[in-house]
């Protein structure tokens, strides 16, 4: 896996577009667009949807700027946030050092987490899920997989999923089965 920081790599012009978007004038913009306030809500209704006690462990990936992790170590819980920029981790290392909080953030790729079925619950909020193709959402699946605990929660927040579905949509499409042609239409 290449190092997520690393501008270096050789990444196919439009695939993976979103592997140095969060950094410069897109973490400014992302910082001034985030909203401010119901983070704590946000946070609360995970943690009662999930039915999470104090020292539970979480994982926020991709935590971003920490917005919901800072709060969820607020209620007491054992969190780690994993997040692909830079700018990102070093604003929500600030943020918690300001509350006096310890969270474990780390540079990282989603795909790419830690290993061991150690977390009672996983969040990916903020319509972090569909940035990736195919194969790269189904490995931040398996990923997650494999770093959450048997029984264990996965929330995915998707309010945008219409840029999630549009890149793939096809309106039409036909095949021939067994001497007959399917015909499908499409429309959103």
């Amino acid at each position: 896996m290449p190092n997520a920081g690393d501008p270096s790599t050789n990444d196919t012009p439009g695939t993976d577009w979103w592997r140095h978007h969060f950094t410069g004038l897109m973490t400014d913009l992302w910082r001034a667009i985030l909203p401010k306030g119901p983070s704590t809500a946000d946070a609360a209704a995970l943690v009662k949807r999930c039915a999470l006690a104090a020292g539970a462990k979480v994982l926020d990936v991709p935590c971003g700027e920490g917005r919901i992790a800072v709060e969820l170590a607020a209620m007491g819980l054992d969190v780690t946030g994993i997040d692909i920029s830079a700018d990102l981790i070093a604003d929500a290392k600030a943020k918690s050092a300001a509350r006096g909080l310890n969270i474990d953030f780390q540079l990282g790729d989603m795909r790419d987490l830690p290993p061991g079925a150690n977390f009672d619950a996983i969040f990916c909020m903020g319509d972090s899920f569909g940035y990736m193709d195919d194969a790269g959402n189904l490995a931040f699946l398996k990923a997650a997989r494999a770093a959450l605990k048997p029984g264990g929660w996965m929330v995915i927040e998707i309010k945008m999923l219409a840029e999630i579905l549009f890149p793939n949509f096809r309106d039409k499409a036909a095949a021939d089965i067994g001497g007959m042609t399917l015909n499908i239409a499409r429309s959103f």
